[in-house]
């Protein structure tokens, strides 16, 4: 099993200011007489992400994701503008259309690429079971 990587260099305690913004955003910054910490392990900033749940008192608990761990996603088969992936309870289908093509062309492309996705369906055995 792979070690996680360190993100911050040790565990901390500051004191901080946390703004909540309307539009979901969350501004944390250290009170002024927390200045004089370096808290990132690697360089002078660390991007993660995660998952943050903020409870009705402004409680928030931010959680990594786990790093490395592989894709969430099996892709199952690939058409020239769209994918079929499975999850753990889903069959994820997903087009991307340019905009540019126009809807005659996008209508076209729907139609064919929507049928060699039911084609390659058709191909699975009866009872769909999708796990391999």
């Amino acid at each position: 099993m792979k070690k996680a990587k360190n993100v911050f260099s040790d565990n901390f305690r500051i004191e901080t200011q946390t703004v909540f913004n309307e539009n979901g955003n969350i501004n944390i910054y250290p009170c002024h007489f927390e200045e004089k910490h370096f808290i990132v392990a690697d360089g002078n900033q660390a991007k993660q992400k995660g998952r943050m749940v903020t409870e009705d008192d402004g409680t928030s608990l931010f959680r990594p994701y786990a790093v490395d761990s592989g894709s969430r996603y099996n892709t199952l088969f690939s058409t020239a503008h769209g994918t079929m992936k499975e999850s753990k309870n889903d069959i994820i289908v997903q087009l991307r259309l340019p905009k540019r093509l126009g809807k005659a062309i996008m209508k076209s492309i729907l139609y064919d690429e929507a049928g060699e996705m039911c084609n390659f369906i058709k191909t699975r055995r009866k009872k769909i079971f999708w796990a391999w």
